[in-house]
C-alpha cells in the first residue's frame, strides 16, 4: 500500500525520509502528525503559461419595468358646453330676451301677469278685479301724492304713448302706454315694491291689460324706510281706445285700490 504524501506548493519537492521540508507547513498545520491528513489548503496561484481567469460574476439583469403609459386626459366636454352657454347668455342676454318676448306674442308677460293674479286670488279668495275700488268722486289727479296705506304713498307723474324699440314692438293695431310713477315707503322698516302685483290697467269696459316688460325701468325692489322709488309701468293697449284707468293696490290683501284716469 502506498504511503500518503501531503501536497506541497508548486515548485517544491517533497522531503526525503527523515528530512525536514524546506518550507514548513502553514502555522495552523505545523503540529500535524506524520501520516495524518493536514488541513492545509493551498492557495491557487497562477501557473506560467496559463492566463488568469477572472472570478465568475452573474450577468446583470435589468429589473422589469412596466412600459410607461401617459395618464388619460379627463374629458372637458361638459366644461366647454357650460362656458359656451354662459357666453351666449352674456352676449345675447338683453337682446335675446326682448326678441323672444316680441316673437312669442308677449307670452312671458301674460304668464307673469297670470301668476300675479293667481297669487292675489289665493291670498284674498277672490280675483284682483273684484277688489273694492274708490268711488268715481275720489279719482286722483296726476302729480298729486296719494296715501294708499300705512306703508305706501304713490304719485302718478306722467303718461305717454310709445311704439316700442327695435327689439320690442306692440302687435299690429296696438300701442304702448307708459305711466311714470313714484312710490314712497312711509313705514319704519324696509319694504319691497313689485310693479306686477301693485299696478294694473283697465278700460271702460273692464278689460284688463297686461304689463309689457323690457321697455323702461320699472318701480321694483327694496325701498328703505322713508325712501322713494321711481319707475315706469308700461301696458300694451289698442289704438282705438283712448281712455283707461290705472289702478294701484298697496298690498295683495288690501281692500283699497287707488285709481287714476289716463288718456292717450
Amino acid at each position: 500500500m502506498s504511503q500518503y504524501q501531503p501536497p506541497f506548493p508548486p515548485g517544491q519537492q517533497p522531503p526525503q525520509w527523515g528530512q525536514q521540508p524546506s518550507q514548513p507547513f502553514p502555522p495552523q498545520q505545523s503540529n500535524a502528525q506524520w501520516g495524518q491528513q493536514p488541513q492545509y489548503q493551498p492557495q491557487w496561484q497562477e501557473q506560467p503559461g496559463y492566463p488568469q481567469q477572472p472570478p465568475y460574476q452573474q450577468p446583470y439583469q435589468q429589473p422589469y419595468q412596466q412600459p410607461f403609459q401617459p395618464p388619460k386626459k379627463k374629458s372637458r366636454k361638459g366644461l366647454w358646453i357650460a362656458l359656451a352657454i354662459v357666453a351666449a347668455v352674456l352676449v345675447f342676454g338683453c337682446v335675446g330676451i326682448a326678441a323672444l318676448i316680441s316673437a312669442s306674442g308677449h307670452a312671458v308677460q301674460n304668464a307673469a301677469n297670470q301668476a300675479s293674479t293667481e297669487i292675489a286670488t289665493a291670498a284674498t279668495g277672490q280675483p284682483t278685479s273684484a277688489q273694492p275700488t274708490q268711488p268715481a268722486s275720489q279719482q286722483n289727479a296726476a302729480g298729486k301724492p296719494i296715501v294708499a296705506s300705512d306703508t305706501w304713498t304713490v304719485t302718478l307723474n306722467s303718461a305717454a304713448t310709445s311704439t316700442g324699440t327695435d327689439f320690442l314692438t306692440p302687435k299690429s293695431g296696438n300701442i304702448f302706454l307708459e305711466i311714470n310713477v313714484t312710490l314712497k315707503n312711509t313705514s319704519s322698516s324696509s319694504q319691497t315694491a313689485s310693479s306686477l302685483l301693485m299696478f294694473s290697467m283697465i278700460d271702460g269696459t273692464g278689460q284688463k291689460y297686461n304689463q309689457s316688460l323690457g321697455l323702461k325701468t320699472t318701480p321694483d325692489g327694496a325701498v328703505a324706510a322713508g325712501g322713494l322709488l321711481r319707475g315706469t309701468v308700461t301696458f300694451e293697449v289698442p289704438k282705438s281706445v283712448h281712455t283707461f284707468t290705472l289702478q294701484f293696490q298697496p298690498d295683495i290683501t288690501s281692500s283699497t285700490i287707488v285709481q287714476w284716469t289716463v288718456k292717450d
